[in-house]
């Protein structure tokens, strides 16, 4: 991991708060399904820290993330115009995804789709199934859809609305899988949570965290494990056994 400056080839609305940025980072060490970078979004010290994205996508020689606009961090970064560049710190992550099996079904809630989709790719080119559940309180919610039928991957919709798919909360997805499917989700802790409190299926969460370092000296992300010990997310990281942590 070493901070690389990339060039940015795209910067663009996509839906309600949903930007996709693009990116040309010459000399990264190829970033693997869960991991992520650590992003400067401004060239001044306001905001002073970096931001955590997840690494959605790998095209050529493009690299893929997807981000809402929700703080002044990441309106500074939807300010971004094409041929800037950005420092970038990564990748970073050392607890991947647990990719046995042969079928795979991810759950994705709003942005938080964008912590699967590589994974979604990886598991493909390994010749496993892959099946993605992707749900939002709102259409608008759902930006990623497009992303899902350019890669042409099997999946459904949900919005708690109805506006857009089939109505009701995404882990409601799991009453149509057996325990033979390995279960992997990102998204709101919400939504972690409600899948820490069903039985019987091997659960992987990608946790979404706060950071201001990223490689596990600040100790800003910690959360606590069932045995009563701590763990970083950016460190020991950021994919954990449903079983493992409190949230």
């Amino acid at each position: 991991m070493k901070d690389h400056t990339c060039r940015v080839l795209k910067n663009r609305h996509i839906s309600g708060r949903l930007y996709l940025l693009e990116l040309s980072c010459p000399g990264m060490e190829t970033p693997k399904a869960g991991q992520f970078l650590m992003l400067k979004v401004s060239k001044s010290l306001d905001p002073m820290g970096r931001r955590a994205f997840a690494v959605a996508d790998l095209r050529e020689d493009r690299l893929l993330i997807f981000y809402d606009v929700y703080g002044r961090g990441t309106y500074l970064l939807s300010q971004v115009r094409e041929g800037e560049s950005l420092e970038v710190f990564g990748p970073l992550g050392k607890g991947l995804f647990n990719k046995d099996g042969e079928k795979h079904l991810l759950i994705g809630g709003g942005v938080g789709l964008a912590g699967l989709t590589l994974l979604a790719k990886e598991l493909r080119s390994e010749g496993k199934r892959v099946f993605i559940a992707y749900g939002g309180r709102t259409k608008e919610h759902l930006g990623m859809e497009e992303w899902l039928k350019e890669e042409g991957f099997e999946y459904e919709l949900f919005t708690e609305d109805g506006s857009l798919g089939r109505k009701g909360k995404v882990v409601e997805v799991l009453k149509d899988f057996d325990s033979s499917w390995i279960v992997h989700a990102c998204g709101p802790k919400a939504m972690l949570k409600a899948l820490q409190r069903i039985e019987g299926y091997r659960i992987y969460l990608s946790l979404e965290s706060r950071m201001a370092c990223g490689w596990g000296v600040c100790l800003g992300c910690v959360v606590k494990e069932r045995n009563g010990s701590y763990v970083r997310v950016c460190y020991e990281g950021p994919v954990f056994d449903a079983n493992r942590v409190e949230l």
